[in-house]
């Protein structure tokens, strides 16, 4: 089988271009389903911001060249393999990208052991091996395209808005930008009944997300002080459920966009790094009686949870270029540049 590999790896971290230039097109011997795997026949793969860090190497260390990256994908079970029941050869199937983190309370540091296409391979690949209890088949109303971006966003997503934020009918959910996790989250908080507020420094861009039903949309470029914006455009209202994908380089604006009993999901750092320290009044947070937690993705069961969901509402992932087998590279450069709207796919075969 063909797969891409990520390269040599840096001393150091290299920047996000130069690093794309590393992707090694490479053939492997045709893999076999081991007691309680799975070997899958990939039909596409999709990228996540953190794809470009793990090829940066400032996301997983020590990562070996021969590594295939990629953490979302959707394919046809090929092979079942010994013990395995519940799946059978041709059908569908995603996977949670901790494949150890199966459920509430299985969730610690082991999981970052076997991670989709950073400490385990990935999808960039002709064929992948799944250990089965990971995997969760695709229900007939889900498109491939949306089922190959689907499980970082969806369980991330679910896990800060559901599982976590608890959002009902009603509630003023608020997301920021419009890459895959904001605009699923639109998708998501629209489908169960509540308001949603986005940001974003494109016109454009704002103008799409209102025709997917955003209700509140503000230019942080033509108003840096975007928080005051948005409690301008709401009445005042804060928001009830934050997905927080700015990090703390802003989190002072966050929290003042946020309402009293409110609750921001963190999981990305899009402002600045992870390593940022947030620079807020902490009177805030007390006085809004405001919970914060970190989103370190979503389990197994939160990606069928938010599964289910899609297929009943027919949410479908917005894809906003797709690129042949081939092509991975270019897939990389095109999520770099910061262009698209949605998510960047690979096709690997028909």
């Amino acid at each position: 089988m063909r797969a891409w590999q990520l390269g040599p790896r840096p001393a150091a971290p290299r920047e996000a271009g130069e690093a794309i230039d590393f992707l090694t097109l490479t053939e492997r011997h045709d893999p076999a389903a081991g007691p309680g795997e799975l070997v899958v026949r990939v039909t596409a793969a999709g990228l996540n911001y953190r794809d470009l860090m793990v090829l940066r190497g400032v996301y997983g260390r020590d990562l070996p060249e021969h590594r295939i990256p990629l953490t979302d994908g959707v394919g046809v079970i090929e092979q079942v393999g010994e013990g395995v029941t519940g799946f059978a050869v041709g059908e569908r199937v995603i996977a949670a990208n901790f494949t150890d983190w199966l459920g509430d309370g299985g969730y610690g540091y082991h999981v970052f052991a076997s991670d989709l296409g950073v400490t385990r391979d990935g999808w960039l690949a002709e064929r992948i091996v799944l250990p089965a209890a990971a995997a969760i088949r695709v229900p007939d109303a889900v498109s491939d395209d949306t089922a190959a971006a689907t499980a970082v966003v969806a369980g991330t997503v679910w896990h800060a808005m559901v599982a976590f934020g608890q959002v009902q009918p009603g509630d003023l959910v608020l997301t920021q930008g419009t890459g895959g996790v904001a605009l699923y989250s639109l998708q998501l908080a629209k489908a169960l009944g509540a308001t949603v507020a986005i940001t974003s420094s494109s016109e454009a861009k704002l103008a799409r997300v209102r025709d997917m039903g955003a209700d509140y949309t503000v230019n942080y470029r033509e108003r840096p002080d975007w928080a005051a914006a948005l409690l301008e455009a709401t009445g005042g209202r804060g928001a009830d459920v934050v997905v927080d994908t700015i990090g703390f380089a802003q989190f002072g604006q966050t929290l003042a966009a946020t309402g009293v009993e409110g609750r921001i999901g963190t999981l990305g750092a899009l402002s600045g790094s992870p390593q940022d320290r947030p620079d807020f009044d902490q009177g805030a947070l007390i006085g809004k009686n405001v919970t914060v937690k970190g989103i370190a993705s979503g389990h197994r069961g939160m990606i069928e949870a938010a599964l289910g969901v899609m297929a009943e509402h027919g949410i479908a992932m917005v894809i906003d270029r797709s690129f042949a087998f081939e092509e991975a590279p270019a897939a990389y450069r095109h999520l770099l540049s910061g262009a698209h709207l949605g998510k960047v796919l690979v096709r690997v075969s028909g």
